[in-house]
């Protein structure tokens, strides 16, 4: 059973309130069921309950059984501090301890469902299926549309995806600024490299932090990794990223430049994915395994650090190319990029380039990605699984994704920022280039009831154009703040 199957039955309410207790017999009432969230820590955040006669605001995990807190180390990691109740579906109690010592609230789900378990879970399927497969409101009125309308609306709905990935990389840059501040205090060398020659926006964090490097560098390093993450791994990825700052990388390098294969051992180290020595028969990997044991053990500092459990990382259903373990090594590159070769200020500059196509940027942009070779890697998708035939640690699809869906919101916010229209301009005439991405099930769906061949969708920036229409207007039903539903639906 999927734990997305009780954080769907706890948003769509599908239990009788009435009857949901603690393990220690204190009624509960539901104020805010809270936001769910795909990045790292609890599973919804902000919730309002009443334990007892006591109103708590915080956020809420779920698992199967109670083992599952433990055995996923949620006991060791502060991020799970803010959790005011534990749901479980079922088990014997067991206590809850935080890693600040409290003991969280805890609920066993099952008793108080509505319907059986297996009942919720076909629905929960059906309901998947539908969203997938089914129907958009116009469908059978929307063949007389104007392809030209058609046009402009998909280009317009990219451009409002673009703006609010900008918005929130922006309060992600913001909370990263803060934060830094409590753990560095007054900025200090190695994290004060500023950006002076930019004009300041109107804001209100102190403009002069927006000029420190290592917050930008910081929010870059969070969405590469979430864009290596893919669907199935975005959430133990962003964990990787929060678990392993650059500020602690940095401290790491103080003494002495990190090379790539420390960096590749303390992510595989942290990740919780580096087997033990000894652990596996094939030499090649043992002698990689043995490698990254000694760069670990060879680290200028050591780091205290719960690394994150290994069950949190899907390897099924993925693809071999898009194992977690071949991403982590490709990340390693991409850090050592970010920590010693400029990576942050080079994508800027290709970005910003005068006199370079959109075109030629672009070509430069899948350059700056380029990971390399590595003699384990590129014939390994884990520590365990060979294969005879290379294959590359990032193809040129997971770049273009990571181009459209990282690099150009994060210049584009860039360009917001520090004022350079000219900048945000480049942003798009690159995104307007950038070819076709993956399809899927979303683009289908809008392809068979929506586009039905009257325009060609050629590029990337369509593709986003049509994921936001679907999932913010069709899926919603906003169909009267729609061009198109205006015409049919009137």
């Amino acid at each position: 059973m999927r734990e997305d199957l009780l954080r769907h039955i706890w948003s769509k309410k599908l239990f009788d309130e009435s009857r949901i207790a603690t393990t220690d017999g204190k009624p509960i009432r539901i104020f805010n069921s809270g936001t769910i969230t795909t990045s790292g820590g609890p599973d919804f955040r902000n919730a309002k309950i009443e334990i007892g006669r006591t109103v708590f605001t915080g956020d809420i995990e779920f698992h199967r059984t109670f083992e599952d807190w433990n055995a996923h180390h949620h006991h060791h990691d502060p991020k799970y501090n803010s959790v005011i109740l534990h749901v479980v579906l079922n088990g014997d109690a067991h206590a809850t301890p935080s890693h600040s010592g409290r003991y969280i609230a805890t609920v066993v789900l099952e008793p108080a469902l509505l319907h059986p378990i297996n009942a919720l879970a076909d629905q929960l399927m059906r309901e998947e299926y539908t969203s997938q497969s089914g129907l958009i409101k116009c469908s059978s009125l929307n063949d007389s549309i104007d392809a030209t309308l058609l046009q402009e609306w998909i280009r317009m709905m990219y451009r409002e995806r673009l703006q609010e990935k900008v918005f929130r990389l922006h309060e992600r840059l913001c909370s990263i600024i803060v934060t830094q501040q409590r753990i560095i205090g007054e900025p200090h060398p190695p994290y004060n490299d500023t950006l002076d020659d930019f004009p300041l926006p109107d804001a209100t964090l102190d403009m002069h932090l927006f000029k420190q490097k290592i917050g930008w560098e910081q929010l870059l390093y969070e969405e590469l990794l979430d864009g290596l993450g893919y669907s199935n791994n975005r959430k133990p990825f962003r964990t990787l990223a929060d678990y392993i700052s650059l500020i602690t990388l940095k401290d790491l390098s103080a003494q002495r430049e990190l090379s790539s294969v420390e960096i590749q051992a303390i992510l595989f180290k942290v990740s919780g994915l580096l087997p033990a020595l000894g652990s596996l028969e094939d030499q090649q990997s043992k002698i990689q395994i043995h490698q990254l044991h000694t760069a670990w053990n060879g680290l200028p500092k050591k780091i205290s650090l719960t690394p994150i459990h290994s069950t949190e990382w899907n390897f099924s259903p993925t693809r071999p190319s898009n194992f977690p373990t071949i991403r982590i090594a490709a990340a390693s590159v991409l850090l050592h990029q970010l920590l010693c070769n400029s990576l942050f200020k080079y994508i800027i500059t290709i970005v910003e380039g005068k006199f370079s196509s959109p075109q030629s940027k672009i070509e430069q942009l899948l350059k700056a990605l380029d990971v390399g070779d590595d003699p384990f890697w590129n014939f390994h998708y884990s520590f365990s699984e060979a294969t005879h035939k290379k294959h590359t640690l990032l193809g040129d699809s997971r770049k273009f994704d990571i181009i459209v869906n990282t690099m150009i919101p994060f210049v584009a916010l860039y360009a917001k920022v520090f004022g350079k229209n000219e900048l945000a301009d480049h942003c798009l005439n690159i995104a307007v280039e950038l070819p076709l991405l993956e399809d899927n099930a979303v683009l289908r769906i809008m392809h068979k009831h929506l586009v039905k061949g009257k325009i060609n969708i050629e590029f990337a920036y369509q593709q986003q154009g049509l994921i936001q229409l679907n999932k913010k207007y069709c899926v919603v039903e906003r169909c009267g703040e729609c061009e198109i539903g205006k015409k049919v639906l009137q």
